[in-house]
């Protein structure tokens, strides 16, 4: 395994676990920076920088590679600072950890003839220091120059995850897949857990109840696939019951209403899919889903 001399800049929750889970793999942290030095030693007490200073081009120097992981807003602006005062080596690579953004925000590097790249873990990290190593069997994309995305691949690999190359114009896209599939599943959660409360279900109980149905369906996606694991009343094409669901959010939670529908009517085509419904069921089903809007 080749060694490589990182620098991490920006000491939150990710950048202090990608630092702890890189040094793991084998690699040498050689710099560590922050805007406070109370977070860089913080975060340094389980890196172990050889460098570590609130300007971040005094502590890239030594570092064959770089992730940035600010937030969102300061990505440009600190790899334009690192730039400007000569903080890269020659043939040193910039990342940034942004899911939302593609590797054209390091453009200044790039400018400078160094190779850029994102490298996005598709995870949460509430902690900045997880165990056990919070990157085994996630996803990481990475996208870029041809020579980031190939290293990415091997630093990914080094931390135990699985790696997916995606397009730089893409990437707003894969962001926006990653919010509905973790962000909003909160708030679908949150609905349920209000519909549950309304039923007459203690608060305590509320969410904890739906549980192992919410486990039995990602189960079933893992063995049968997202068309396959759909059941329920659309996939049945139980329009009556349908017709109770609207009638009843509409009078206990009518805030929620546009929602239901909406899920509702973009379920609709997976059940046609599944060759269980009718294109007249299905129409009936919308009818249904469209009223009370």
């Amino acid at each position: 395994m080749q060694n490589i001399k990182f620098a991490v800049i920006g000491c939150g929750r990710l950048g202090t676990n990608l630092g702890i889970q890189l040094k793991a793999a084998g690699h040498t942290p050689v710099g560590l920076s922050a805007r406070h030095m109370q977070s860089i030693q913080e975060s340094n007490q389980w890196i172990n920088a050889k460098i570590i200073d609130t300007c971040p081009w005094k502590v890239t120097l030594l570092a064959d590679v770089i992730f940035i992981t600010t937030p969102d807003d300061a990505i440009e602006n600190t790899c334009q600072e690192i730039t400007i005062n000569h903080g890269l080596r020659q043939k040193a690579m910039v990342y940034h950890c942004s899911g939302s953004l593609s590797s054209d925000v390091l453009k200044s590097a790039t400018k400078a003839d160094h190779c850029t790249g994102s490298f996005h873990p598709l995870q949460s990290f509430p902690v900045k220091h997880l165990t056990p190593n919070p990157f085994e069997n996630i996803y990481i994309s990475v996208e870029g120059s041809k020579e980031s995305t190939e290293l990415g691949k091997i630093l990914a690999n080094d931390l135990k995850a699985e790696v997916t190359e995606i397009s730089t114009d893409g990437k707003t896209l894969y962001h926006a897949a990653a919010v509905v599939a973790s962000n909003y599943l909160v708030t679908l959660l949150e609905m349920a857990r209000q519909l549950n409360i309304h039923a007459g279900i203690p608060d305590s109980i509320a969410l904890k109840v739906l549980k192992p149905l919410i486990q039995g369906t990602l189960n079933n996606i893992d063995t049968q696939g997202v068309t396959n694991a759909l059941t329920g009343p659309i996939s049945r094409g139980d329009i009556h019951t349908i017709h109770n669901h609207v009638y009843h959010i509409s009078r206990a939670l009518p805030d929620f209403l546009k929602l239901y529908n909406t899920l509702g009517q973009y379920t609709i085509p997976i059940a046609k899919a599944q060759e269980n419904i009718s294109e007249e069921i299905a129409m009936k089903l919308l009818e249904e889903l469209n009223i009370r809007e």
